[in-house]
């Protein structure tokens, strides 16, 4: 297969995932067909076919998407200023902050976000991914029982990220949790 082939794929590809991302969340999951997605990136099914195998393949599609997004924040906080607590506060704060855009408006969010086991393994690694590279920024600031404290840590920011819904809370409570957990295991 030639460049430009392979580019063609690729953007056909990107279309469908795009075209599927605005489909679900405006009807949800189950409210949206793979002829509604073929519509939307205005491509014959035959062709949607071609490309993903179902419904699902999709979903993991848009997944594999916002995990890349998802990380681009992450990364981006713990390559940022400030001391430890600062960089993992804004790091765990910049990933939900790009998921909660990401689903913004979607009367469907709650539904998607259920629909991790679809998408498991990769939200699984991201997690771990994480998880270990805070606890290695914990070991190598000083801090006793890092594997924990990135464990507690991680749990609390997603309950954080759960339970208050204004973007800039979110960010200043999971920044707060951040600087009052890890601040007193570095002094």
């Amino acid at each position: 297969m030639s460049d430009a082939a392979d580019e063609r794929t690729l953007e056909k590809r990107r279309r469908i995932v795009e075209a599927a991302r605005i489909l679900v969340l405006r009807h949800g999951l189950r409210g949206t067909t793979m002829e509604a997605i073929a519509r939307q990136a205005q491509i014959a099914k035959p062709t949607l076919y071609a490309q993903f195998a179902d419904k699902d393949a999709i979903f993991v599609g848009i997944v594999d998407t916002l995990m890349d997004d998802l990380m681009a924040a992450y990364d981006a906080g713990m390559r940022g200023e400030g001391d430890v607590a600062d960089r993992i506060g804004n790091a765990l704060a910049g990933q939900y902050i790009a998921l909660m855009r990401a689903l913004a408006g979607s009367p469907h969010a709650t539904e998607l976000m259920s629909e991790h086991k679809r998408a498991g393994i990769r939200l699984r690694e991201k997690d771990l991914r994480a998880e270990g590279e805070i606890a290695a920024a914990l070991r190598a600031a000083g801090a006793a029982e890092p594997e924990l404290l990135a464990k507690t840590i991680f749990a609390a920011a997603y309950g954080i990220a759960l339970k208050l819904t204004d973007e800039a809370q979110m960010a200043a409570g999971i920044r707060l949790m951040c600087r009052r957990m890890i601040g007193p295991e570095l002094s």
